[in-house]
């Protein structure tokens, strides 16, 4: 749809479509999808538009197509252009900026194709605002772009009724989301409206082998979570999950996403719970820490909040010996037991671990309960410990979980 214009703006029009252009592309590069590049084409036309198949079945629109368009929707949840829109779309469209309209409703249709086969069109509707020569310009050179993001999606078996959200990528950067950009997006972002959230990462100890099988990955997850919220990031995948899907995942018996997990040498790293949707990038970052310690440990499914521990270790390790920070009465059970082939501080692990419940206790130790009281008692006598106070209680089983992650250290 290639369009003469003024010599004399030549220059100006040139800059401007290679700058909008630049814009466009670094978002393609940079893996951000195809919402991102219908929702910038939105900026560059400052019009709604919308891109659909053959059939009129909507692949996607900017925010305020809605306000122009209508739509119905299938059994299938698939949502379909109107008659009546596709009616006045093909007679409302030009192929000629130097017409003088009065009413300003015209439309821009540019085919988009891949290996030179039509498989959609894009749309962009006048809105009372004239096309100019750069429109008609512009328009060819965003659907080539997009063909070239509908042919990476064809690559990694992405349904495009569930495209990725480049605003994922964004709110992982720490980027801060205006409320309005959510409202906006509310066609592809209601998970967003979810009183709790989770951030998921999920990745491989062997990067080459899992870089290589990402999108078969990418589609197996699709059978676990919506792909619109995920999105392909480093060090891996990165899953946007509600507390529904949380318990779906790992609070019902019938789930077998760890075995998925498990099954494929994959890793994931799951964070706390939280609210603010500004505070993914911190809860991303712990997500991936999980991860890491997750495979150090070899747990496929590691959560954030049970990794104190290894952290505190980690840290320590860095600057300290860890045995510096062993509780006296620990150390002194190390060596006696070592000495003696006694069990005193496995003993003393289970009854405080087991504080409210010392039945529990004595039938993981395999010994009766008066049997557990006589050792714990034998125990206090010889260290002086009285197991009375919190803080006590604290640091000794602080000291007995850091010495069984050391053992476990490679």
């Amino acid at each position: 749809m290639k369009k003469n214009f003024d010599i004399d703006n030549l220059n100006e029009v040139d800059i401007k479509l290679a700058l909008y252009m630049q814009d466009l592309f670094d978002g393609f590069c940079s893996n951000k999808g195809l919402q991102y590049l219908i929702d910038k084409a939105r900026e560059r036309f400052n019009r709604p538009l919308i891109l659909m198949d053959a059939s009129g079945k909507l692949l996607a629109s900017s925010y305020d197509a809605e306000n122009v368009f209508q739509f119905i929707t299938d059994e299938n949840k698939n949502i379909f252009l109107s008659e009546d829109t596709l009616s006045l779309i093909y007679s409302n469209k030009t192929n000629d900026t130097l017409i003088k309209e009065t009413t300003s409703n015209r439309t821009l249709i540019n085919s988009i194709k891949i290996d030179i086969i039509e498989i959609g069109e894009l749309v962009v509707y006048e809105n009372g605002i004239p096309f100019q020569d750069i429109d008609f310009m512009l328009i060819d050179k965003v659907s080539a772009l997009i063909s070239a993001q509908l042919q990476k999606n064809i690559l990694l078996n992405l349904d495009n009724n569930n495209l990725p959200n480049y605003l994922l990528a964004d709110l992982i950067k720490g980027k801060q989301i205006d409320e309005s950009i959510i409202e906006n997006k509310q066609h592809y972002l209601k998970w967003a409206r979810a009183d709790n959230l989770y951030i998921m990462v999920i990745g491989s100890n062997r990067q080459e082998t899992f870089d290589s099988k990402i999108s078969t990955i990418f589609r197996t997850l699709k059978s676990y979570i919506p792909i619109t919220q995920c999105i392909i990031y480093n060090p891996g995948i990165v899953a946007f999950i509600d507390q529904f899907l949380f318990d779906k995942l790992f609070n019902t018996n019938n789930s077998d996403f760890t075995h998925f997990l498990s099954k494929n040498n994959l890793y994931a790293g799951i964070s706390q719970k939280y609210t603010l949707l500004n505070d993914s990038k911190k809860h991303y970052l712990n997500a991936v820490k999980a991860m890491e310690i997750g495979q150090k440990r070899n747990m496929h499914c590691s959560f954030f909040e049970d990794c104190t521990l290894y952290i505190i270790y980690e840290l320590i390790s860095t600057r300290y010996d860890q045995m510096d920070f062993c509780h006296p009465a620990v150390a002194m059970l190390m060596v006696y037991d070592k000495e003696n082939g006694t069990n005193f501080l496995e003993t003393l692990k289970q009854y405080i671990f087991y504080s409210s419940s010392p039945g529990e206790a004595a039938k993981i130790l395999n010994i009766h309960r008066n049997t557990l009281f006589y050792r714990i008692n034998k125990i206090k006598d010889m260290t002086g410990i009285s197991l009375e106070h919190g803080d006590e209680i604290c640091k000794i089983f602080i000291s007995i979980r850091l010495l069984d992650i050391k053992a476990e250290t490679p």
